[in-house]
């Protein structure tokens, strides 16, 4: 594990009796391999003092990891004890990511919400409140394949397990691509949430996480139907898109 992050995560976290839970699930298939796994590993690391920062975040916040490619589908140790799979923000310190293999994205997916009912059952078991939707990212650069490496169509059947998590106000869901992602996978899995970024940094992916995450979180959005948070949420991130073009000189 690398260092805390100094700073503001170094402050103590005020016990709140609920939490936002946020989830990545991230594509680290053979695709990812070299310059692209190095740069996900270094934005990974500047992410998180982006989301400690936020002070909502910093305190009702915890974090998990699932990966797909290298392994199969892997929950990402963020605690040293292996049976955890979110942490508070504070501590978010993921270990190097490794690249290889195929791209079972949707075991991936399906992992993903396992875990994330796992634990809203054990907070509200805990006594904890969810007045926030979870949230939950995809970030990608390849198709989903079966076990061979084959295209496969599963996501298809995925999607309308996504709407009803939606529909019952429980999640709201976003899939990003960089370069070699599916626009039509995309959309598919996330029709009101999906961007394709194919020139973008991965660090760049990550600050539009964080932007939607602040948009999410935000108190006048928790009981809106879907459809209007994701409205909220694109707003939000496209005034940030915009102020980074204007930013690096392309607008």
């Amino acid at each position: 594990m690398n260092r805390p992050v100094t700073g503001l995560s170094d402050l103590p976290v005020q016990a709140a009796k609920s939490r936002l839970l946020l989830t990545l699930v991230v594509d680290t298939s053979s695709s990812m391999e070299g310059e692209r796994i190095a740069e996900l590993n270094a934005a990974l690391q500047d992410w998180r003092q982006q989301l400690v920062e936020d002070d909502v975040v910093r305190r009702f916040g915890e974090i998990a990891m699932i990966t797909f490619g290298e392994g199969h589908v892997n929950l990402v140790d963020l605690s040293g004890d292996p049976g955890q799979a979110y942490v508070p923000v504070s501590r978010f310190d993921p270990p190097p990511l490794r690249a290889g293999g195929v791209t079972p994205m949707i075991d991936g997916l399906q992992y993903a919400f396992t875990v994330l009912a796992d634990r809203r059952q054990q907070l509200r078991k805990d006594g904890f409140s969810l007045l926030n939707r979870s949230l939950v990212y995809l970030i990608t650069d390849g198709v989903p394949t079966d076990e061979n490496g084959y295209p496969t169509n599963a996501w298809r059947d995925f999607a309308p397990v996504i709407r009803r998590q939606e529909e019952g106000r429980h999640l709201l869901f976003f899939a990003f691509g960089v370069d070699g992602a599916d626009e039509f996978v995309l959309r598919g899995l996330a029709p009101r949430a999906w961007r394709l970024l194919a020139d973008a940094r991965l660090a760049d992916v990550l600050s539009l996480v964080s932007t939607s995450i602040e948009a999410a979180a935000a108190s006048s959005v928790h009981d809106m139907p879907a459809d209007q948070a994701y409205d909220i949420v694109n707003e939000q991130m496209d005034r940030h898109a915009r102020m980074r073009e204007f930013l690096e000189g392309k607008a």
